[in-house]
C-alpha cells in the first residue's frame, strides 16, 4: 500500500479559458467590455502586422468600441532580453490595462513576458529566469489581463503557463513557468492560421505533436513526492488520467490532419482539427509538462536559427525507441495514434513508433537529422551538458536522465533516414 505522506496522489488542471471556432475572432470586443478595458497594447511580429490582415482586423474592432489600441510590432523569432525589454518601454510608456498578444509562440510568449516585467520591474533582467543562469525570483502576483490569439497551430502558449526565451550569452533557451503567466483567455480561431507559410504549417504542427507525445510520456503524478508545501507544487505535475485522454486525442488529430494542412494551406477543415489539437495539446504540456526532446530542443534553439518545433522533433525517433523499453504500452498507443495498424506484440508496435514518426517529418520536408542543422557530432557532449541544465523540464522523465542518455539519443538523431 502506498504511504501517502510520500507520494503525491493529488494532481492539479490549470487551463485558459477559451472561444473556439471559425470568426471567433470577432468575438473579442464583447471579452474587452467583460473587462471594461479601455487602453489595450497588441504584441505581434513585423511580418504579421505588414503582411496579413490579422492585426489591422483586430485593431478595427477595438477602435469600433471605443478602446485605444497600440500595436507592438517588435516580436522575433525566439525572442530574447534585448527584444522583450523593448517591448517593456514602449509598454510603460503606454500603460494598458490590457494586452493581446497576435502570433506564433515567440508572440504570445513575448506579451507574457512583456506582462510581467511590465507589472513588475525588475533591476536585473534575469530576475525571472530560473537557475542555474538566472536568479528564479517567483512571479509575485497576478498580472494584467492577457488576451492570446495564436496564428499557429502548434505552441499551444494561448493555454500554457510558460514562456520561453533565448539568453544569448549562454546560447541556451529558458523557460519561465508559473500560473500567473496564464493568459486570461485564448481565442483558437482556425482562420487566422490559413496565412501560415508551408514551412511553419510543418514545425509547429510538429511541436503540437511532440506536446503532446512527451506530455503522454511523462512521469506518472503519482510518482511524484509529496512537496512538504502542497502549495509549492511544481506546475508540471506528470502525466495523468486527464492530460493523457487530451494527449491521445491531439496526436491521433495531428495524424489525420496535419499532412492536409501542410499541402493544401486553404484546407479549412485540416486548419480547424490542427488548432484544436494545438490547443488539447498546450493543455497537455502546460499540466503533465514535457521532457527529454523539449529539454534538447532548447540548447538546439540557443546554438542554431532551426525554428523550435523542428528541435524538438528530430530527436523524437530515438526517444520513443529509448522509452520503448521502459513504457512500452504507452509507445505502442502512441504508434497506433499516428495510424500504425500492423499487429504484433506490445513491444513490437512500440518499436514501431519512431518510424512513424520519422516518415511524417519526411513528408513535411523537414532536415534529415541534426547533421542538416549544423550541427556536428564533436558537439554532442557540449549540448548534452547543457541539456542537463533544464531541470523543470527533465523532472518530467520517465527514465533517469545522464548526460550519456542525452548522448545517446543525439547520436541517433544526426542522421534519420
Amino acid at each position: 500500500m502506498l504511504d501517502l505522506k510520500y507520494v503525491d496522489n493529488v494532481f492539479t488542471i490549470k487551463v485558459a479559458r477559451a472561444k473556439i471556432g471559425i470568426g471567433s475572432t470577432n468575438e473579442v470586443t464583447c471579452e474587452l467590455r467583460r473587462r471594461s478595458s479601455k487602453k489595450v497594447l497588441i504584441v505581434c511580429g513585423e511580418n504579421l502586422y505588414k503582411r496579413t490582415g490579422v492585426v489591422s482586423n483586430v485593431v478595427k474592432l477595438l477602435k469600433s468600441e471605443g478602446v485605444d489600441a497600440y500595436v507592438w510590432s517588435g516580436v522575433i523569432p525566439e525572442p530574447t532580453l534585448d527584444s522583450i525589454f523593448e517591448g517593456v518601454k514602449y509598454a510603460m510608456d503606454i500603460m494598458p490595462d490590457t494586452i493581446i498578444g497576435i502570433g506564433g509562440g515567440s508572440a504570445i510568449d513575448s506579451a507574457k513576458l512583456i506582462n510581467l516585467y511590465l507589472t513588475y520591474p525588475a533591476s536585473d533582467p534575469l530576475e525571472y529566469i530560473p537557475h542555474p543562469v538566472g536568479r528564479g525570483k517567483p512571479i509575485p502576483g497576478p498580472l494584467k489581463p492577457l488576451i492570446a490569439i495564436p496564428t499557429t497551430a502548434g505552441s499551444g502558449s494561448e493555454t500554457t503557463p510558460t514562456a520561453v526565451i533565448s539568453v544569448k550569452e549562454y546560447e541556451v533557451k529558458f523557460g519561465i513557468t508559473n500560473e500567473y503567466l496564464m493568459p486570461s483567455l485564448a481565442i483558437v480561431d482556425p482562420l487566422n492560421t490559413l496565412s501560415m507559410p508551408q514551412h511553419v504549417t510543418a514545425s509547429t504542427g510538429l511541436d503540437a505533436l511532440m506536446h503532446a507525445i512527451e506530455a503522454y510520456t511523462a512521469r506518472t503524478y503519482s510518482t511524484r513526492q509529496r512537496p512538504d508545501d502542497v502549495c509549492l507544487r511544481p506546475a508540471y505535475v506528470g502525466s495523468n488520467p486527464f492530460t493523457d485522454a487530451l494527449a491521445e486525442k491531439s496526436i491521433e488529430l495531428i495524424s489525420k490532419y496535419l499532412r492536409r494542412a501542410y499541402n493544401n494551406g486553404l484546407d479549412l477543415e485540416a486548419r480547424y482539427w490542427m488548432s484544436l489539437a494545438s490547443y488539447l495539446a498546450g493543455i497537455a504540456l502546460g499540466n503533465a509538462g514535457t521532457h527529454i526532446s523539449h529539454a534538447i530542443s532548447l540548447v538546439l534553439g540557443g546554438i542554431t536559427n532551426a525554428p523550435h518545433g523542428v528541435c524538438a522533433a528530430l530527436t523524437a525517433p530515438a526517444l520513443l525507441d529509448v522509452l520503448a523499453n521502459v513504457i512500452p504500452e504507452r509507445v505502442a498507443r502512441i504508434y497506433e495514434l499516428l495510424g500504425g495498424n500492423e499487429g504484433g506484440s506490445v513491444k513490437e508496435k512500440a518499436l514501431r513508433a519512431s518510424n512513424m514518426v520519422k516518415e511524417l517529418m519526411s513528408e513535411l520536408e523537414v532536415p534529415n537529422g541534426l547533421l542538416e542543422l549544423g550541427i556536428k557530432e564533436e558537439q554532442i557532449p557540449l549540448i548534452a551538458e547543457r541539456t542537463l541544465m533544464m531541470r523543470r523540464l527533465l523532472a518530467q522523465s520517465p527514465i533517469e536522465v545522464s548526460k550519456g542518455v542525452i548522448e545517446k539519443i543525439l547520436r541517433k538523431s544526426l542522421s534519420l533516414w
